[in-house]
């Protein structure tokens, strides 16, 4: 891996200095962003995929939801439409994409609209849509057309983005610098753990500017299993099980299952995969007398193709090591 990635160096150096030279026409007004009045906040990263972000914008909704009428926009990866869409109660998963349809399910209050341009996504919520008090926008960091009152960016604590370069040698979408346009920076999915010590040593690491703020987050997860018939995640002990996933990053629950002493197969999906009735059938074949344990997100597209009897979902949220209310007071800022 380390030959390949110094093989492909040469193209990495350049995709840097074009994200370098793209970003200095942002920030000398040469390329121009949008700014609207309604307080909007980015939830992204500057590495490819698998950061946590799902579980973060579930954190905030849950815990802004009550009190702000809230709108969700994202892109809608992996979905199977283009342009605008305001997501309803009848939409379809290929139809939004995974994530936002996820954030439907689990907050069917709120809004929830999906568009590959965010400021037209915003323009053509707010025209459908009144009084709409925030937006969390999923994955709009680079998104540089518009310009987020409030840029929250992850960075898993196993792969840190200070430690990191461009892709395709490296896994950043854009130079380590770019972590300066952000208020907040997370880092996510550490060991529970995590002493205070090591984190003074991250920050010293990430040496935040004066506008930023660090906090540590980890996995916490659901020991309820949702699937036809309900059951705990120590019910699956003394059953073998199968294991699909569909995301970037599966290592997580691998860890957890393997602490509950889980013994399981692991059939692997590319991040974001669209499941055809072949899946099914594959997962079908392979978990005979097993069951079948899958995310929240590959629950549902799994299901809209074949109700399979015996699959169940774990779901996942996040827990901040310190800091909780301090972040909670950072959000409540944007919307005062």
């Amino acid at each position: 891996m380390s030959l390949l990635r110094s093989l492909l160096l040469p193209i990495s150096l350049f995709y840097y200095l074009f994200q370098i030279i793209r970003n200095k026409l942002y920030e000398w007004n040469l390329l121009k962003s949008k700014y609207f009045n309604i307080p909007t906040i980015s939830v992204g990263n500057l590495s490819v995929g698998g950061t946590g972000k799902t579980p973060l914008v579930n954190y905030i909704i849950s815990n802004f939801k009550n009190n702000y009428k809230i709108a969700f926009l994202s892109r809608g990866y992996g979905r199977s439409s283009s342009g605008y869409i305001l997501a309803t109660k009848n939409t379809v998963v290929n139809e939004i994409g995974d994530e936002p349809y996820l954030i439907k399910k689990n907050h069917n209050e709120i809004v929830v609209s999906v568009s590959e341009d965010r400021v037209h996504g915003i323009e053509k919520t707010i025209e459908k849509i009144k009084d709409i008090q925030m937006f969390v926008l999923d994955d709009a960091f680079q998104h540089r057309k518009l310009k987020c009152k409030l840029n929250i960016i992850l960075s898993k604590f196993s792969k840190p983005y200070y430690d990191d370069f461009v892709i395709p040698s490296g896994s950043l979408r854009e130079p380590k610098s770019g972590a300066k346009r952000a208020q907040i920076i997370i880092i996510s999915k550490c060991p529970p753990d995590l002493n205070k010590a090591n984190r003074q040593e991250i920050i010293r690491k990430i040496k935040p500017l004066p506008h930023q703020k660090v906090f540590f987050t980890t996995i916490d997860y659901d020991e309820y299993l949702v699937g036809k018939n309900n059951i705990m995640i120590n019910d699956l002990k003394d059953s073998p099980v199968l294991l699909v996933t569909g995301i970037a990053d599966s290592s997580e629950l691998e860890k957890y299952l393997n602490k509950k002493k889980i013994i399981f197969d692991h059939l692997r999906f590319d991040d974001h995969h669209n499941y055809s009735q072949n899946d099914i059938n594959l997962i079908k074949s392979k978990s005979i007398g097993k069951k079948v344990v899958t995310t929240k997100k590959d629950y549902y597209k799994i299901i809209a193709v074949e109700s399979i009897k015996n699959i169940y979902c774990i779901d996942i949220s996040i827990k901040f090591l310190a800091g909780k209310d301090d972040f909670n007071d950072e959000i409540g800022k944007v919307l005062r």
